[in-house]
């Protein structure tokens, strides 16, 4: 017997993609929707359907349409899932990642290198840009041309990002917190440069004369600390040297509680959902912080 191994791409079904084609570059954009639909995208009348947006699409699309589709199995839920990424490369992370998910400042105080010195190769301030092509270019298809049919528009509304999408998650909120009902933010550097989220953007949120109508939710998610690292017995210096550069900056915590705890007196927000996943590091966490904010935004619980 003879088997035939001819083969092509690994198909997902009831997903699409296209490649955006814009003035700033090629975005990789990447929907999903129920397996119970088909593939005229129709849901069932009077069917509730919750809309997620993340942005590092091509780093989190395929987990988080997972999750969406475990959940529709097991308790009935219908999400459509958008990734707004980048092309496909080598790199799990995409350079631009930099300027489209920071917001504009007068100044920026740059990370360093291994040498100390002030790093060349990143640049940042182009948020402003990314979500205003999000929403005239990427919403309006989604929502009007790709499901008419599928009542996007009387549900829920989640934004997702993770670290610099994060930051961006979080600048959305504050400066146009009407756009989603739930914003997850995985370990957000909320102290970027020199805590200009907070000095800019949170306190003119703070000050603002009507509270946000509907109010949102806020899930904030982080793993553990450098210094509240453990060695195992079998870690080596170069691997322990390893964990420790991998490990969640030790601001990571205090500047999140400290957020949620500015925050939870304001009638703009509805709930504040927080977790710390011991054990994750900066880079694992983000899977694990968009697995469980989802199941609390698709379930209904912020």
């Amino acid at each position: 017997m003879t088997t035939d191994h001819s083969h092509g791409h690994a198909r997902v079904p009831n997903t699409l993609e296209w490649l955006a084609k814009t003035k700033r570059g090629d975005y990789l954009v990447q929907v999903a929707w129920p397996l119970c639909w088909g593939e005229d995208r129709v849901a069932s009348e009077n069917e509730v359907v919750n809309l997620v947006y993340l942005v590092d699409g091509n780093a989190y699309f395929f987990t988080a349409v997972d999750v969406s589709r475990r959940l529709e199995y097991l308790n009935s839920t219908r999400t459509v899932v958008v990734g707004i990424g980048y092309p496909p490369s080598k790199y799990v992370y995409d350079f631009r990642r930099g300027p489209d998910l920071t917001p504009p400042a007068d100044e920026y105080d740059m990370p360093l290198d291994r040498y100390g010195k002030p790093r060349t190769d990143i640049s940042f301030g182009e948020a402003n840009e990314f979500l205003e092509w999000i929403k005239a270019d990427v919403m309006p298809y989604v929502e009007d041309k790709l499901f008419p049919k599928a009542n996007l528009h009387t549900g829920r509304k989640a934004l997702f990002g993770h670290s610099y999408g994060g930051i961006f998650t979080l600048n959305t909120m504050f400066t146009q917190p009407e756009l989603f009902n739930t914003y997850i933010a995985a370990s957000p550097v909320i102290w970027w440069n020199k805590d200009f989220l907070i000095r800019e953007r949170e306190t003119a949120f703070l000050a603002r004369d009507k509270p946000v109508d509907p109010p949102f939710s806020l899930a904030l998610t982080w793993g553990t600390g450098k210094s509240e690292l453990v060695r195992d017995p079998d870690d080596d210096d170069e691997k322990w040297y390893k964990r420790q550069n991998c490990a969640e900056d030790d601001k990571m915590k205090p500047s999140a509680t400290a957020l949620v705890s500015r925050l939870k007196g304001s009638p703009s927000v509805k709930k504040i959902w927080t977790r710390e996943f011991e054990g994750e590091d900066h880079g694992s966490v983000a899977v694990t912080g968009l697995q469980q904010g989802l199941m609390q935004f698709i379930l209904g619980k912020i």
